[in-house]
Order: structure tokens, then C-alpha cells, then sequence
């Protein structure tokens, strides 16, 4: 038995519980599989969004290169650097500041006396005419042309810096922070942190370009992405590389170009170009990010709508350099923390510290999807865990079942080899004692008799056997018919009355009045009535005693057999109908039986849509009652 349970631990119960670990240890990695797939999904709709704005942007930088080249193709270079701020407003229908940078490093056009009766190009010379002329570094972001023709290698040059950046922050503990990177956790906006560092640029000496060009390692972005920080406890780091250097180390050997800066809280772009005609000169414009609103909207997808059609499927918003949404894909949409985004893409140093952003309008359904897959795995997984714990314990039951059932059949083969040895040693007694002539002629009759009865009881007990099997494979065959158990009844009870009588008991039969007539077959019935009188001979007491009554209760016949026996032990009395079950062992008590009397009895009456119940007689004893449907 033990053996047998530890088996089912070690082959069955333990190699569930680790495919059952191992299956819920999968669903969580799985889980995670599906929510970076789901993030990746979402931020390619991001990074189309912020490659559509850097292409919106060198669709602008191509126009003011393209209306340069008109003009020069009509004047001369230099006649047109004199003159170019007020030329491009003819040129170039957008709103833009425009001037030319001479030979010597100075700015031609507009001049200080061209500015007195402009607003707009006096507080470009004086926001901006130290840093074109060259006399003084200042904070800003390069910005490459080919970035801008080529978005798509772009994005993958950022997605790959970010990996990078994502891997040193899981190995450092505690990474160093540059100096532009502690400025930026103050509490003021970028652009305001840009301003003052160009102030401090601004009140030291003009310095070295080559010793000016100096880049930080990283630089916390304005939004905290939901899923980048799913991937790392650290904040989010952007990816744009600035400078602080003078405007001639950005033009000298490039041909064309972007360069924005962050002046007194705005956000302005600067291009240029150095036109083959005259290498030693430089056109370019100021435009100022705000002004080109109208055109973002160009930048963003389709509104998608859910798949249940209640609202879209997300939103994707343009955020400034503050975190506010400039414009948003579908419109009208508010009420939401901008800088909390599912997931987020930065434009670039074409507009830096810009961002495109996604959002979900409901983001805890995808952990609450999440959820309710964990917990189907779990409530599956518990289950099959439960069935095989049950199974296990139905197996280890009918085991020992089969255990205990086996040992009542070595038990009962003991009692039948016994049983069987009994009569057959009194038959050949009493025929030996006859055959001899040492027995006197008186006495044959006596010996006769015992031989006849001990025959009977032999037959009783193969029948008992026979029957039992032809039960167990189904093959016991009843002939049904129509009859009276009374009359079965009194033949039965005199023939075994003489018996019990010449064994010293005390005998009585009360019956009521007569027919009882039932359906069914006479001689298995019969038996049924032996083996119920057999009983009470054999488990009689001091007080031998067996009482035979009969009687019609109702619709149903009933047929008991008392006695003042030993009992039947408390707590055994649905056990004794059970097939090779003795409540008193033949071997120890001296008690002969198979087991099966009181099993054949029981199945022969169920057979017959009757039963045999058992209860206890007052003052000692037992009852059997037989009770069988009578025929109307």
C-alpha cells in the first residue's frame, strides 16, 4: 500500500505540480511576450508619427533651400545677401526671419538699421547675432540632413541608442548623472533650463569650438513612457545630442543645414544654406516651431476605431517641449495625465524635446486582460491539480479496496476448505461406521439422517459458491413464475424445523392467514429462506432460539427470522451483506460459513424488487426480515 502511494507521489502527483509551475511560469512570460508585442504595434503608429514631423520639417528646410536658389538664379550672390531678409518674404510664403552671413563671419542683411523699423528683426539680432557672428557659444541641437531625408534610419538609429541606454541602466546601480542631465530634473520646462544655459554660455569668454563641443550621456525626457518603464525601473532618457558651440562650427563643412535652439522660452529652428555660387556665404531663416501648427495635423494617423465600436482604439498626441498636446489624432480629446503615455516617440533635434505619444483610453484593460488569463490558468491548473489528487485518492481507495478484497477471498477459501472438510468428514464417519457393522442396527436411521443432512449443507454451500459466480458474470439465470410463499414457506420450515429441534431449539412459526402471492423463482427464493434459518442456527447463543414469522405488510409480503444469537457487532450491519465479510471468523470462533449466505440472499431478493433487512431483537439476538411484493 505504501508502495503504491509513494508511486502516484513520485510518477504522477509531483510531475503535475512541476508541468502545472512550469505552465503558469510560461503564461507569465507569455503575458509579457504579448504586451511588448502589443507595445511594439503601438509605437511603430508613434514612430510614423515622428518621422511624418521630421518630414513635414525638411519639406520646409527643401522650400527655403529651393527659394534661395530662385533668387539667386535672377541677382548676383552678394547683391542678394544685402537684401536678403526682405527678398524672402516675397519669396517664401512662410512667416520666417530671414539673413545673410558675409565672408568676414558678420551678418549683411538685415542690419541694425534694417531692424529699426522691424520688431521681428531687431529681436533676431538680438537674440541671435552673437551666436550666427561666431561670438559666443550657445546650447543647441544639430540637426543632420540626412536625418530628415532618411526618417526610417533615424528611427532605428533612436531605437537602438535607447536599447543601449536600457541595458546600462539594468547593470548600473546607481548611474552617474552629467551636469545638463541634473539640470534637467529641476522643476523648470526645457526650454527655460535651454535658456539658462545659454545665459551662463552667454557671460563666459568666448571659448575654443573644438574644447566647446561637449555632449552629456543622456537626458531625462518630459514623458515617462508606460511600457519603457515597464522594461526599467529607471526614468526615461532621451536620445538628443547637443552642443554648446558657435554657429561657424556647425557650417563649415556642410553645404545645408538645421540647427534649433531654445530662446527665452521658444522653441526656434534655424536653416541655412551655403550656395554653390558663393561658398563663403550663408543664407538661412528663423522659424519659429509655433508657427507651423497648421501643418502637424498632416503628421498624424487615422483614428481607429475600437473593436467593440465604442471609441478609438487609441489616440495619438503631439506634445511640445512643456508636455502639452499641441495637436491630437482624434481631436477634442483631453482630461488625461500627457505625460504618462502608453508609449512615446521622440521627434528629434529637429524639434527637440518634442514628443509623439500614444494613449490608450482605457490602459488597465490590457492589464486586466492579462489578469483574467492568469487567472484561468490558475483556475485550470487547480483544477487538473484537484482531479489528479482526487483520482489519486480514488485510485489509492479501490487499491485497498482490491487489498481487503483479496484478503476476504484467502479468507474465504480458509472457510470453505473448512466448511467442505467438516461434512465430508462426518458423511464418511457415519458410512464407515455402517459399512463396518460396528454400528447397531438401531442407531442406521440416526446415521442415515446426519449423513442426509450433512449432504444438504454440503450442496447448500457449492450451490452458495456456484451461484455467487454466476452472479459475479452475470449468467444467473431465474425461472419467474407465479406461485404462493406460503406453501414454500411450510415446506421449507418442516423440513428444517425437525432439524433444529433434534439440535435442542426452541421452535415457533406465526404466520397470517394465507395466500402470499408473489412473482418470481421458487427455488432461489427458497434458498434465500435456508440461508436465513442456517444463519440463525449457526450464530445461536446460549439461549437457542429461532421464531419464524410471516405476515402482509400492505402491498409487500414479509418473512422474519429471529433468534437470540450473538448479534451482529454496532457498526457492522451494512457490512455482513458484503460478499466474504464474517463478522465471526470460522477459523477463530468456530463458526462455520462461507461469507456468501447472507450476499446471495440479499442479491436474490433485489433481484426479485425486494430486500433483507437486518435489526436488532430486544433482548438479544437478531432479525432478518425478507420482504417481497406481492401480485394483486
Amino acid at each position: 500500500m505504501r508502495k503504491n502511494v509513494a508511486i502516484f507521489l513520485l510518477a504522477v502527483l509531483l510531475p503535475s505540480v512541476v508541468l502545472g509551475w512550469l505552465a503558469l511560469r510560461n503564461a507569465q512570460e507569455q503575458q509579457i511576450i504579448i504586451e511588448r508585442r502589443t507595445a511594439e504595434l503601438y509605437q511603430s503608429e508613434v514612430d510614423n508619427a515622428a518621422a511624418g514631423v521630421r518630414a513635414i520639417i525638411d519639406e520646409q528646410r527643401r522650400g527655403f533651400a529651393e527659394s534661395v536658389r530662385r533668387l539667386l538664379s535672377t541677382r548676383p550672390p552678394e547683391q542678394l545677401a544685402k537684401n536678403f531678409a526682405p527678398a524672402l518674404i516675397d519669396a517664401w510664403p512662410r512667416k520666417a526671419v530671414g539673413f545673410a552671413i558675409g565672408a568676414d563671419g558678420r551678418i549683411v542683411s538685415p542690419t541694425a538699421k534694417d531692424a529699426g523699423s522691424n520688431a521681428d528683426w531687431k529681436r533676431f539680432l538680438w537674440d541671435n547675432g552673437q551666436f550666427l557672428c561666431n561670438q559666443m557659444a550657445v546650447m543647441v541641437f544639430p540637426v543632420s540632413v540626412d536625418d530628415l531625408n532618411r526618417p526610417d534610419q533615424y528611427r532605428k538609429k533612436a531605437s537602438q541608442e535607447q536599447q543601449s541606454v536600457l541595458v546600462m541602466s539594468k547593470k548600473s546601480a546607481a548611474p552617474s548623472v552629467p551636469a545638463p542631465l541634473k539640470e534637467q530634473k529641476s522643476e523648470a520646462p526645457p526650454s527655460e533650463r535651454a535658456s539658462n544655459a545659454l545665459s551662463k554660455e552667454a557671460s563666459s569668454p568666448q571659448k575654443n569650438e573644438q574644447d566647446s563641443e561637449k555632449q552629456p550621456d543622456a537626458m531625462v525626457r518630459n514623458v515617462a513612457p508606460q511600457q519603457m518603464l515597464a522594461l526599467s525601473d529607471r526614468a526615461a532618457y532621451s536620445q538628443l545630442n547637443w552642443a554648446t558651440t558657435g554657429f561657424k562650427a556647425l557650417t563649415t563643412e556642410a553645404k545645408e543645414g538645421m540647427v534649433t535652439r531654445f530662446v527665452q522660452d521658444r522653441l526656434e529652428m534655424i536653416l541655412w544654406l551655403r550656395p554653390e555660387q558663393a561658398p563663403e556665404l550663408i543664407f538661412g531663416c528663423l522659424v519659429e516651431a509655433d508657427s507651423l501648427r497648421d501643418l502637424w495635423a498632416l503628421a498624424l494617423p487615422e483614428p481607429v476605431t475600437a473593436k467593440k465600436g465604442e471609441g478609438p482604439e487609441f489616440i495619438v498626441t503631439l506634445l511640445d517641449d512643456k508636455a502639452r498636446a499641441v495637436i491630437s489624432a482624434p481631436a477634442g480629446v483631453g482630461g488625461r495625465d500627457w505625460k504618462r503615455p502608453f508609449v512615446a516617440s521622440e521627434i528629434g533635434e529637429a524639434l527637440p524635446h518634442w514628443e509623439a505619444a500614444l494613449y490608450l483610453p482605457h490602459p488597465e484593460q490590457l492589464q486586466e486582460s492579462a489578469k483574467k488569463v492568469r487567472r484561468t490558468l490558475y483556475l485550470l491548473i487547480g483544477t487538473a491539480l484537484s482531479a489528479i489528487a482526487c483520482g489519486g485518492w480514488l485510485v489509492v481507495a479501490d487499491a485497498r479496496r482490491q487489498l481487503l478484497l483479496a484478503q476476504k477471498k484467502t479468507d474465504f477459501v480458509s472457510n470453505v476448505s473448512h466448511e467442505l472438510k467438516t461434512p465430508l468428514t462426518s458423511i464418511r464417519m457415519f458410512a464407515e461406521l455402517m459399512q463396518s457393522g460396528r454400528a447397531e442396527p438401531a442407531r442406521h436411521a440416526q446415521y442415515l439422517r446426519i449423513i442426509m443432512v450433512e449432504s444438504e449443507r454440503l450442496t447448500r454451500l457449492i450451490n452458495n459458491v456456484l451461484d455467487f459466480a454466476r452472479l459475479e458474470r452475470r449468467q444467473k439465470q431465474f425461472d419467474r413464475i407465479r406461485f404462493d410463499l406460503h406453501r414454500t414457506l411450510e415446506r421449507i420450515w418442516e423440513n428444517h424445523e425437525l432439524h433444529l429441534r433434534e439440535s435442542g431449539f426452541l421452535t415457533s412459526w406465526k404466520d397470517s392467514p394465507e395466500p402470499y402471492p408473489v412473482h418470481g423463482d421458487e427455488d432461489a427464493l427458497a434458498q434465500v429462506l435456508v440461508n436465513l434459518l442456517s444463519n440463525a442456527e449457526k450464530y445461536s447463543g446460549a439461549q437457542k432460539e429461532v421464531e419464524l414469522h410471516s405476515y402482509i405488510d400492505g402491498e409487500t409480503v414479509c418473512v422474519s427470522v429471529l433468534d437470540r444469537g450473538t448479534g451482529v457487532p454496532e457498526g457492522e450491519e451494512q457490512k455482513i451483506f458484503e460478499a466474504f465479510y464474517r463478522a465471526h471468523d470460522s477459523l477463530s470462533s468456530g463458526i462455520q460459513g462461507s461469507g456468501l449466505g447472507l450476499t446471495l440472499a440479499q442479491r436474490h431478493a433485489r433481484e426479485h424488487a425486494g430486500e433483507i433487512l437486518y435489526q436488532a431483537r430486544a433482548g438479544g439476538g437478531s432479525i432478518f426480515t425478507l420482504r417481497l411484493p406481492l401480485l394483486s
